[in-house]
């Protein structure tokens, strides 16, 4: 399979394909340009180039992105990832709904870098009993890290207080905006945000998450 890096512009149709891909800009009359890898079926963002995956295990905060099936409704969601023996990493998300705690388990599986989708930061996640990603590739792609209000862009420290983290999937389809504190200034939020815009996510259907009241996290 011969996986190509292209450039997508504010919409790109394929001809032959099932989706077309949208991404933003800032400025309304130039449309956004950002690096992406295409596998002959699907396209996926570009993961940052500093990712380690041992400063990256713990537990993050979503304090934005896009409505996922399992987070509909909830607020105080989080995920926990930790190392697996056989060196998959065990994903434990969980939130709040209606009082009540919400979890699911799966595994996060590297893809290695001779597919050619990027070195690190790219990976496949399964959650039992749901259906398999519908791309080949990976569905979980860190492409940004870093720490403070978002200005200074990717080579934080993954493990820090203070960090952020920028996670799409394949297709720019999902974005999860993630950070070590759980209620981090609304200012640093949104510099990611536009920053995640920049990166190619679609903002118009993302959302904050509430992470105040929490009882469980």
């Amino acid at each position: 399979m011969a996986i190509q890096t292209v450039l997508i512009a504010a919409l790109l149709a394929v001809k032959g394909s099932a989706f077309a891909l949208r991404t933003r800009s800032t400025n309304s009359t130039q449309p956004s340009v950002v690096d992406a890898t295409y596998d002959g079926q699907c396209f996926y963002p570009k993961p940052a180039e500093d990712f380690d995956l041992s400063s990256y295990l713990g537990r993050w905060y979503q304090v934005a992105g896009t409505v996922a099936p399992f987070t509909a409704g909830c607020k105080c969601i989080r995920a926990d990832y930790s190392l697996n023996a056989n060196g998959t990493v065990n994903v434990l998300n969980g939130c709040e709904l209606g009082g009540q705690e919400i979890k699911i388990q799966g595994t996060a599986t590297a893809v290695p870098s001779s597919a050619g989708y990027g070195d690190e930061g790219v990976l496949i996640v399964q959650f039992p009993g749901q259906p398999a990603p519908d791309c080949p590739g990976p569905n979980y792609i860190v492409q940004d890290i870093g720490v403070g209000n978002g200005t200074e862009g990717c080579g934080g420290d993954a493990s820090s207080d203070g960090a952020f983290a920028i996670v799409q999937s394949s297709k720019f389809s999902t974005l999860f905006l993630l950070s070590r504190q759980q209620s981090p200034s609304n200012t640093s939020i949104q510099a990611w945000l536009q920053r995640a815009g920049k990166l190619g996510s679609n903002l118009t259907e993302v959302v904050l998450t509430d992470q105040t009241g929490c009882q469980f996290a």
